[in-house]
């Protein structure tokens, strides 16, 4: 199987998704991440908080250790549309890497990157079989993020954790709060499918093989 997690900024794909990428690379399949944005950020006081070149080596420690091929696009943080830009990068490399289950942001996120990159995905992945959509993002939206397909990640959830952990500029701005955050959500969604762990995703679209597991 060929994945491709799409994300916004360094981190976005782990947060959302990390523990299924685990489990699908130990798994033999063919894991690609796409992150949109350099990832450089700046507080409004002008202190940088994260330089593009942090973020890329954090990115990149983290791809290593998933198994997964890491790429990152042109654009800068905070500036992701909706709009032509956007769609004329992301529509050739999903023609590109041609996969067969995409992993991206949710659209009604209140990140505008991440709703940008939902939206986005949405059209560049019209041909995909299978398309789900992952929140990475812990404040309340409009809308309510009600996933429907649930992964089993008790036996990755540490190695989810330790994937954080190595983006040390967010964690610092945060004091560690993403973990804390990560493993009581994958607690709650694993209560959902009776497991001890689990990531949960909107389904777009669902291709199913049978039989069943």
């Amino acid at each position: 199987m060929k994945v491709l997690a799409i994300g916004a900024h360094a981190d976005d794909v782990e947060l959302g998704c990390g523990g299924t990428l685990l489990a699908w690379a130990a798994a033999g399949h063919d894991v690609n991440i796409w992150v949109a944005t350099e990832s450089a950020y700046t507080a409004p006081d002008g202190t940088q908080v994260r330089s593009a070149e942090g973020a890329r080596a954090e990115a990149e420690a983290a791809a290593d250790q998933i198994g997964a091929k890491l790429e990152i696009g042109p654009f800068k943080s905070f500036e992701l549309a909706f709009a032509e830009p956007l769609n004329s990068v992301l529509v050739p490399l999903v023609a590109r890497i041609a996969p067969d289950i995409v992993l991206t942001h949710w659209d009604g996120d209140t990140h505008p990157d991440h709703k940008a990159l939902g939206l986005s995905s949405l059209h560049a992945c019209r041909h995909v079989p299978t398309v789900l959509t992952y929140c990475s993002n812990w404040y309340p939206s409009a809308a309510t993020f009600d996933p429907r397909v649930h992964v089993d990640i008790s036996e990755t959830l540490e190695g989810k954790l330790d994937l954080i952990r190595l983006f040390e500029s967010e964690n610092a701005r945060t004091d560690g709060a993403w973990c804390e955050w990560i493993e009581a959500q994958a607690r709650t969604f694993g209560q959902r499918i009776n497991t001890r762990y689990a990531e949960a995703f909107g389904s777009t679209k669902v291709k199913m093989t049978l039989p069943l597991p």
